[in-house]
């Protein structure tokens, strides 16, 4: 039991001593200098930026291909969403939207002579009017005086329901 007492009091004299050796340390803490403290905040902050660049993965070709292929059929997909719009609805917005076009306008006489023309047409009016003209798409004319209208190859013949020395004609594209 004496040993043990004696390792005992041996273990507080030796602990006793270090208490007095760490008081005698001194305390003061060490002030850097503003340069010195810049200087490790920029080696700290380019070791953060090369851990970064080296940590950060280009993309694989893998994935760039499975990028442009997305891209590829969504482009594709909103071009046949665009074609099946129009064909439901494009003769709605042509008719709707568009105005109609003129084709031509003018008075043609039995003299052969026009009138206050628009886009004149090669015309020959004998008991019908006959003119020379490419059939528009949905033709719409327009004759004064009231007259039966027809279309024959390229050539627009109207028959005057009375005979008239003149007639006034409107040709539009609806």
């Amino acid at each position: 039991m004496t040993n043990k007492v004696t390792i005992y009091i041996l273990f507080l004299i030796f602990k006793m001593a270090r208490v007095i050796d760490d008081s005698e340390i001194d305390t003061q803490i060490q002030q850097d200098s503003d340069e010195e403290v810049q200087h490790h905040h920029n080696l700290e902050r380019q070791n953060l930026v090369e851990q970064v660049q080296a940590h950060a993965k280009k993309p694989t070709c893998r994935k760039m291909v499975c990028k442009g292929l997305v891209l590829s059929v969504a482009g594709v997909l909103f071009l046949l969403m665009m074609i099946q719009l129009w064909s439901d609805y494009g003769e709605y917005i042509q008719t709707q939207t568009f105005p109609p076009k003129m084709i031509s306008m003018g008075s043609y006489c039995k003299n052969e002579t026009s009138q206050a023309s628009y886009k004149p047409m090669e015309c020959a009016y004998t008991d019908n009017l006959v003119c020379t003209i490419e059939k528009p798409g949905k033709p719409f004319v327009q004759a004064c005086p009231p007259s039966m209208i027809s279309w024959a190859d390229n050539s627009l013949i109207v028959k005057p329901y009375e005979q008239k020395d003149c007639i006034d004609l409107v040709v539009w594209s609806i």
